[in-house]
């Protein structure tokens, strides 16, 4: 069944990408990404409990975006590639496709007390969606890119980056990470950076990134708390985080340090895989003692529990598992 997203308040989702409540002995593990099609191209995947459904045609390229669970709903943003016809950007609501008319591939979506958000590409810049339309969002720099997106009750955080124009020898600017709140730019980090995720704890917001050193050879896996950064590696070879997670006020942070799938708590670093193994944690999620992290491993679909990779189907398959939510259903 396909429709167009005409009337976006008629869905009504709950967002579990930050502290939302999880009953204890009722936790279904909810994953999004893509696995490869005969012809290597990325199709949209989801996986309930290590269980796979694939939301596009294999024979049709696609992409997830975004995930969000709310009780018996699972949504997830997203996009396909029909050859011959333009690039559509996509909601699936359990397993349900959507076209979000005027929007560009790659739309992060969440929902909370019947209100549906979301941040977008649209044909005048980037938006956000809230309270049923449609706002710019504000910069002053000559080019920016939301990479991220959380709900703080009614409030949407959107963290990314900034640059200015492309200029020799180089032609390529530098980044610099950054949030907004419902559109208006809050912090700007001086130095070379971007930010890829946010999450918010109570009253305090948390980006997670990387920072580049002067000369562009190694990067450094980082996070700001209210705009102060938090290095945990040393600029001595190449990190990234690619997600937050904040619980009983212990920071869990999942990414990358010289190609090793890591996350850190409280900056103690637990690796994913042994030194040498190509990997990465894209996502994590933390429910009651349990951590759950979501990335790849070899170029493969990986997912560790308490840091013990799990089997899940289509994990023989190229892709990557982009993100994960404990959802209550």
């Amino acid at each position: 069944m396909k429709r167009s997203l005409l009337v976006l308040t008629t869905l009504c989702l709950f967002s579990c990408s930050n502290e939302e409540d999880v009953p204890a002995g009722n936790r279904t593990v909810h994953m999004a990404g893509f696995v490869a099609n005969s012809g290597g191209e990325g199709v949209a995947s989801y996986w309930k409990d290590g269980i796979y459904t694939a939301l596009e045609s294999p024979a049709i390229s696609s992409q997830v975006s975004s995930l969000y669970v709310d009780g018996l709903s699972v949504l997830i943003g997203g996009s396909k590639f029909v050859p011959g016809s333009p690039a559509a950007a996509l909601l699936w609501r359990n397993g349900t496709e959507t076209v979000i008319e005027d929007a560009f591939p790659g739309p992060m979506i969440a929902s909370r007390n019947n209100n549906l958000f979301g941040v977008w590409l649209g044909a005048e810049g980037w938006v956000f969606y809230k309270n049923g339309t449609t706002q710019p969002i504000s910069d002053t720099a000559y080019n920016f890119a939301p990479m991220g997106m959380a709900l703080h009750g009614d409030d949407v955080y959107i963290s990314g980056y900034s640059s200015g124009p492309a200029l020799p020898p180089t032609y390529s600017p530098p980044q610099h990470a950054q949030y907004w709140k419902n559109g208006q730019l809050i912090f700007r980090e001086s130095e070379v950076s971007n930010a890829l995720s946010v999450f918010i704890h109570k009253n305090d917001v948390y980006i997670g990134g990387v920072f580049y050193p002067p000369g562009g050879l190694t990067s450094v896996a980082c996070y700001w708390k209210n705009g102060q950064r938090i290095d945990l590696t040393d600029g001595g070879g190449v990190g990234v985080v690619r997600s937050v997670f904040v619980a009983d006020n212990h920071v869990y942070v999942a990414g990358m340090m010289n190609d090793q799938a890591v996350y850190w708590k409280d900056g103690d670093a637990v690796a994913l895989t042994t030194s040498g193994t190509y990997s990465m944690a894209n996502s994590i999620f933390v429910q009651g003692e349990d951590v759950h992290v979501g990335g790849y491993q070899n170029g493969y679909p990986a997912y560790w529990k308490n840091a013990v990779r799990q089997v899940i189907a289509n994990q023989d398959k190229q892709g990557q598992v982009l993100f994960v939510v404990v959802g209550s259903n």
